[in-house]
Parts: C-alpha cells; structure tokens; sequence
C-alpha cells in the first residue's frame, strides 16, 4: 500500500491545479450549465480495498481543497463526501463475479478495461454532479435546472475523464 501513497499525493494536488487553474476559468467564461468538474477522478482513484470511511474523508478533503480556491463554503467537501460513500456502493455493484482480487489496486482502464471503467465513472460521476448541483441550488423547486446542469456537466466531464484516463493510464 505504501507504493500507492504518492500516486495518490500527485494526483490530489495536480486534479486541484487542473480543477482550480484551468476547468473553473473554462466555466467562468462559458457559462453555468457547462462544468468540467474532474478533481473527483481523485476519489474514484483511491484503492479499492481502501474501507469506505477513509474514502469518504479523503473526499470531503479534496473537496475543501477545490472549496478553498473557488471560495464556496462546503459545497464541494459534501459531494466530495457523498461521493466517497457512494463510490463503495457503485463499485459493489460493478464488482466482478469472484470480487475484487487484490491485483487490480484502483478501479481504471489498465485493470478493468474501457467498458466496465465507463460504466463505473458515468454512475459515478452522474452521482457527484446531481449531488453538486442539488446542494448548490438546495431546493427541489429547480428539480429541471439541476437535471439540466447535472446531464449536460455529466457529458463534459465524461470527455475530460477519458482524456485524463488515456492520457495518464493510472496504474496505482
């Protein structure tokens, strides 16, 4: 487990700069149904067999960091934080027939494949922004404007998530 530590450090700090420095200012200008929110490729990337309470703050972490920078209080620690919790439920569910043996450390494409790594970030990733989005607006009386930013950030961010994915290869 020690050899996963650092992948794991570089990989908080350089989703924050990317997050932070680029994708924030592709939003401010474009607009606000258009968010590229990749920093929690971070969460989806932590070990498989890392238990789920340690998920969960390591989320809620990332989050406050990306809060930090964008200046909201709290709003990306709690998707940060529900999508840590709902990552060991998605991966549950797309968990292989004999279970996870030990030699896959993260869930990516070099260990799963493009076709189960897809399905598991677009649950995943479908999951974070809906969390994102209901707790930015906090009412279900914009239930239309939620689904609207939650569909079409889910398919931004599905193309940076590729990019990244093919581009980096995570292997830890």
């Amino acid at each position: 487990m020690n050899n996963s530590i650092f992948p794991n450090i570089w990989r908080f700090f350089g989703l924050v700069a990317l997050q932070v420095l680029l994708l924030q200012q592709i939003t401010l200008s474009i607009g606000p149904y258009f968010n590229i929110l990749l920093y929690p490729l971070f969460i989806l990337f932590l070990p498989i067999q890392l238990p789920a309470p340690y998920v969960v703050l390591l989320g809620s972490l990332i989050g406050m960091a990306v809060d930090f920078f964008y200046g909201t209080l709290g709003l990306h620690a709690s998707a940060g934080a529900f999508s840590g919790f709902a990552r060991s439920v998605i991966l549950a569910t797309f968990e292989p027939k004999g279970g996870f043996t030990g030699k896959e450390p993260i869930a990516s494409p070099a260990h799963f494949g493009w076709r189960w790594y897809l399905q598991v970030a677009s649950y995943f990733f479908v999951a974070h922004l809906f969390w994102y989005f209901s707790v930015m607006d906090f009412t279900f009386v914009y239930f239309t404007r939620i689904t609207l930013k939650t569909l079409s950030g889910w398919g931004l961010t599905m193309i940076f998530v590729v990019l990244y994915s093919a581009l980096f290869n995570p292997k830890n």
